[in-house]
């Protein structure tokens, strides 16, 4: 009976070890017939299981190979920030997420899938203030 225990418990962190040995793929091992949607879902999979450094290569690929269609740009570049936010990586995720905003601001925002301009604008609001400190040349106010 102790031998059966000892063996499932051995087998069970086994197995989470390896679990936890998420693989990332190799940009350039990844056809470049590879569609968007396929890309997309691959990014989704990995973010599924907390893979965020797979998805960030799916979703940089489609930036990188379809970066020309503002609809698969504004999806990918939405899902990194949003990687971001997950992350507590308030700065770069505020910078992305500005940007996406400004997209829908300017010439041809209409033409966006809505659904990431709320999403964007949700997770802006996550990210708190930022102090910068002042410059070194900068002296404080007395």
């Amino acid at each position: 009976m102790k031998r059966t225990i000892v063996a499932a418990s051995l087998l069970a962190v086994l197995l989470l070890a390896v679990s936890g040995c998420a693989s990332v793929p190799d940009p350039s091992s990844i056809p470049p017939e590879t569609t968007v949607a396929d890309l997309s879902q691959n990014g989704q999979e990995a973010l599924d299981d907390n893979n965020f450094k797979a998805a960030e290569v799916y979703y940089q690929l489609i930036i990188d190979r379809y970066g020309s269609d503002p609809k698969a740009l504004t999806s990918a570049e939405f899902e990194i920030a949003h990687m971001r936010i997950k992350n507590k990586e308030w700065a770069d995720a505020k910078i992305r997420l500005e940007a996406i905003i400004a997209r829908y601001e300017s010439t041809g925002g209409a033409g966006l899938p809505p659904e990431f301009l709320v999403l964007a604008k949700n997770d802006l609001k996550k990210v708190p203030a930022i102090v910068e400190a002042p410059a070194a040349d900068e002296t404080p106010a007395q």
